[in-house]
């Protein structure tokens, strides 16, 4: 853009002279960010020292612009020629918003800001300038991107969108709003959408309205509930986005008590089993019907209805009359699709019609299926070999077969071949967690095989999305799944030798679900409850064949001992090897040693124990120092370290040592080094 001006200043002492210090002899002492250039410490007027102020606008990718817009912001650049040192630039505009108005120089002389569209739209006049008075101008022009707030299809601008026209006393309803482009395209940016209403404003608001709202993907919904508000009640929705104030209003009937109201009580469960599932599959869902002063209403006559039926979803009765307690009821039973549903109650012959909603019922299985169990520790390598108490927080984590969290009070088992571990646990969640304590007994290689159970049922690939096992996907259930394991699964037993298979010869304990005494091999059908109907040849049939298995997992922790110990020792000298143990370095050469560091059982040492590598002759080159990961890997960790001679012939050692997290300090290995 050019310049719409360029203003040079003369500068006179006698203009700033008590910003300059007077006659301390030392010089001049110069305002803060305001250049010594700028200030002359002669009495009289000096030659002028010529400044540039060059102002341009751009966009944020640096492009130089001419407008802005409430979605495109700009930034004021101003570029100061003839000044040395950081200093303040100042920026002005008659219109747009400048959060920051003062900015720096930078090592380019460049000092920026950002300027917003703000609320009121034309030509701006910007402006950056120096404390010495020099200044250029720009030419801004601000438009604005069109948003609309409304509802429906097409946009009805300035109007939301109320569930229900009237609400009965004590009712909930939704309102919802849509922020859309030019182009109608939502909105997308997260802005805050404030709701409000008469009666919600109120000193002792009678009505309770969800603000604010966040916006998502341009709509934003918020909950209003009536609490003593009677009649037209409106509801003023507003929002900033992008600079522009967007407003828009809709309004709901609230009914007086003295004629009626419903309101939700329970859903007892609120989660309820698919069918045949084991679990309750239905679940009884209460309203209660109030008079004028909010007392209960016998013999009202209330109509039910679902929000879905997928499934075979059922209610019943879909009619009743309400109690001497003005409570009414209907059960509702589940299908066979796993599905959120909701009941909608409504007083018959009520004009207008009351009606409430219930809140989400949710139907599923609730019966941990053996993909989603998963078994972890908060480490894997405690220091358990020689320390009593060490302690681990083992946590299981379990879902079912649509991947819905088991349901709280799941009752998960553990067992261990070495230290000591909580019995059982039970889910909060989808999950529990128990302590896993070092004591004997302790397994030769100090590893402890840890496994989970429940009472769950198989995995089986559901390609066709239908949420049962369908004879079509026998082959690939007799396959394996995604991860590499088997679908139809083994009975579980305690894998001590971690081989995947059970060992008959006493050392591995078998998890014996069947209660027949004998480990129970993979039976070639689906164990569980989602079976498709009708059913066929590859789905047990809950008598002869369970549809039950012991959904698993386990882990091995290490009880690692505390003494390091090095094998497989390796010295490379930097030329000329001769295969001895020293490491020989000739000049500024580098020679490598590698060797494997571990436990007395061969196994890695504690997660954060300390390896502390030092030469004394040399320098080492290669990272020196290692914190012990969490790791669970047979064997110890492998150390390659490289070692830089001297100019100088010297002779040295190469030092190794660790410290456990019990603060226990080995010297693994001492090197010999020789610099030639």
């Amino acid at each position: 853009m050019v310049p719409f001006s360029r203003i040079f200043a003369l500068v006179f002492l006698s203009f700033i002279l008590a910003a300059c210090g007077g006659d301390d002899g030392d010089g001049p002492v110069c305002p803060s960010n305001v250049p010594c250039e700028l200030i002359n410490d002669n009495a009289a007027p000096t030659a002028a020292v010529i400044y540039e102020v060059s102002l341009t606008i751009t966009d944020a990718e640096g492009n130089e612009i001419s407008s802005i817009s409430s979605v495109n912001p700009g930034k004021l650049v101003a570029n100061v020629s003839g000044i040395t040192e950081p200093t303040i630039v100042s920026f002005a505009s008659t219109l747009g918003e400048l959060p920051i108005t003062t900015a720096v120089t930078d090592s380019d002389g460049n000092a920026s800001v950002v300027i917003y569209a703000g609320n009121e739209l034309g030509a701006s006049s910007v402006t950056a300038s120096l404390v010495s008075g020099e200044q250029d101008m720009a030419i801004l022009v601000i438009g604005a991107t069109n948003l609309e707030m409304g509802s429906g299809d097409p946009l009805q601008s300035g109007v939301a969108e109320v569930s229900t026209a009237s609400l009965s006393a004590g009712g909930t309803a939704s309102v919802s709003v849509m922020i859309v482009d030019e182009q109608g395209q939502p909105f997308n940016e997260a802005i805050d959408v404030f709701f409000s209403s008469g009666c919600s404003l109120l000193s002792t608001p009678l009505a309770e309205v969800s603000s604010p709202v966040m916006l998502v993907k341009g709509v934003a919904t918020s909950t209003y509930l009536a609490k003593g508000c009677v009649g037209d009640d409106t509801i003023n929705i507003s929002a900033n986005a992008g600079g522009i104030n967007l407003f828009a209003t809709g309004s709901i009937n609230v009914l007086a008590a003295e004629k009626g109201s419903i309101v939700f009580v329970s859903a007892t469960p609120s989660d309820i089993g698919i069918l045949g599932s084991g679990r309750d599959e239905s679940s009884t869902v209460l309203f209660k019907v109030l008079d004028t002063n909010g007392n209960p209403v016998s013999n009202a006559a209330v109509s039910f209805a679902l929000n879905t039926q997928v499934g075979g979803l059922k209610i019943q009765p879909t009619t009743a009359s309400t109690n001497g307690s003005g409570i009414v009821q209907t059960i509702v039973t589940s299908g066979t699709v796993a599905t959120p549903v909701r009941v909608t109650a409504s007083i018959d012959n009520s004009n207008p019609l009351l009606s409430s909603q219930s809140s989400t019922l949710v139907v599923s299985t609730g019966i941990p299926d053996q993909d989603s169990f998963s078994l972890s520790a908060e480490i894997l390598n405690a220091e358990g070999w020689s320390y009593d108490g060490e302690q681990v927080k083992i946590t299981a984590r379990l879902a079912d077969a649509f991947n819905n969290l088991a349901p709280d009070g799941t009752a998960v088992a553990f067992v261990t071949e070495g230290g000591a571990i909580g019995s059982s646990c039970f889910t909060a969640n989808g999950e529990c967690s128990v302590t896993w304590s070092s004591q004997n007994p302790r397994p030769l290689n100090g590893r402890a095989t840890i496994t989970a159970t429940a009472i769950g049922e198989e995995s089986f690939p559901d390609s066709n999305g239908n949420g049962r096992f369908d004879a079509a996907e026998m082959a690939a259930f007799l396959a394996t799944d995604v991860a590499g394991r088997s679908n139809d699964m083994d009975e579980a037993f305690n894998d001590y030798n971690e081989d995947g298979s059970f060992n008959e010869d006493g050392l591995e304990e078998l998890i014996d679900f069947n209660g027949d005494g004998a480990f129970t091999a993979r039976d070639g059908i689906y164990n569980g409850v989602l079976c498709s109907d009708p059913v066929h040849s590859g789905c047990a049939d809950g008598v002869s064949d369970s549809k039950s298995i012991n959904v698993r997992d386990s882990l091995v922790l290490i009880m690692s001992g505390s003494t390091a110990f090095g094998s497989d020792l390796t010295v490379v000298d930097s030329s000329n090897d001769n295969g001895d143990s020293v490491l020989d370095l000739y000049g500024k050469e580098t020679g490598q040693v590698s060797l494997i560091i571990k436990d007395i059982n061969g196994q890695q040492m504690p997660a954060g124990t300390k390896v502390e590598i030092s030469a004394t002759a040399g320098t080492v080159v290669s990272k020196s120092s290692f914190v012990w990961p969490s790791t669970n890997a047979p064997g110890g960790l492998g150390f390659g370290i490289l070692v830089k001679g001297e100019d100088t012939a010297n002779t040295g050692a190469l030092l190794i040592e660790v410290q456990t997290p019990n603060g226990v300090d080995t010297l693994v290995t001492t090197i010999p080094i020789t610099i030639h």
